[in-house]
């Protein structure tokens, strides 16, 4: 078994320049390969969903060196990426890029940035134009070879659609765990996390119903986890069902009571049915959790107005500043 491991992964080592994750089964048969993306100080980024029932995992740097995964040390449910730990000596990765073009590169074709907007509790999300619509999900690099964050690829609709995901984001998730393949394959089952990922792809494409029907299944599969409900809260509300948004973003909030998204979405529904002392105790929350979105949330709070009936018969427009 260790010389069929060997060989394989001798075969690998000409591969192109680009990082590659190459994951094996027990047998040591190869179970995917990948593109990923190398980090400062030994870390890698990679697809996440390559590592479901992986019993080993190595990491094939530009020069054609192989380096076994350590640790699996983050991961962006949502986004689909893991940062993993290969070893202090792996070289250094490619710089982040500060280009501002909307020409990338995406698993070697030429793609367009789309101006990105807000997908609910996600934050920011850019549909991706590309040449080919069925490119592996992976890093992308700008128009000169840098890091420029990454690109997930999802199924809408027996279709498949590309999104970039900036590189702002996966710098959160660096160093935020330590498991082995073996104790992340035991947190997480590939078939109950599948109509969460596909449920992504739809709230990313604007695409409600499909969301709501694999948001609401995922709840069913996956009920203890946090995000399910943050999600589902939104597209929930996004559906005209006011009462059930509220339910699940407590729902959230009960599972993670750190989950920040969920205390300001939360907030900002409550403030907008009229309930200031219920959106006011959600602030002060944030301000302990994430003063940007505690920010946001007072803007709002500070900009909300009531129109009044004067005795005129004219409407007066009354600001309601509760902070």
């Amino acid at each position: 078994m260790r010389m069929v491991c060997l060989n394989l992964l001798l075969a690998f080592a000409a591969l192109g320049a680009e990082p590659r994750l190459l994951t094996f089964a027990a047998d040591g048969k190869l179970r995917a390969d990948a593109p990923a993306i190398l980090r400062t100080g030994g870390y890698t980024l990679a697809p996440r969903e390559v590592l479901y029932e992986a019993a080993t995992a190595m990491v094939q740097d530009p020069g054609g060196r192989l380096h076994p995964v350590l640790w699996v040390t983050g991961e962006d449910l949502d986004a689909g990426v893991v940062e993993l730990w290969i070893g202090a000596q792996a070289p250094e990765g490619p710089q982040v890029s500060s280009f501002g073009s909307d020409r990338v590169m995406a698993a070697g074709q030429r793609a367009r940035l789309v101006p990105a907007k807000e997908s609910g509790a996600f934050g920011l999300i850019a549909r991706l134009e590309t040449e080919q619509d069925a490119l592996a999900s992976g890093p992308l690099y700008d128009e000169h070879g840098l890091y420029a964050g990454w690109h997930a690829s999802r199924s809408i609709d027996g279709r498949r659609m590309s999104f970039a995901i900036p590189p702002e984001r996966l710098a959160a998730i660096h160093q935020t765990m330590r498991l082995t393949l073996e104790q992340w394959n035991v947190l997480h089952d590939a078939k109950k996390e599948e109509p969460y990922l596909r449920a992504i792809g739809y709230l990313w494409a604007e695409e409600f119903d499909g969301a709501l029907f694999y948001f609401r299944k995922s709840s069913e599969l996956t009920p203890g986890l946090a995000r399910v409900w943050l999600h589902l809260g939104f597209v929930e509300g996004k559906s005209g069902l006011a009462e059930r948004r509220l339910e699940c973003y407590r729902r959230a909030i009960e599972l993670d009571p750190d989950l920040t998204e969920a205390h300001y979405l939360l907030g900002f529904a409550l403030l907008m049915r009229g309930d200031y002392e219920g959106a006011g105790k959600e602030l002060k929350i944030l301000r302990k959790l994430s003063e940007p979105y505690a920010q946001r949330l007072e803007l709002f709070m500070k900009s909300v107005h009531v129109d009044v009936l004067g005795s005129d018969g004219k409407i007066r427009h009354r600001t309601r500043r509760m902070i």
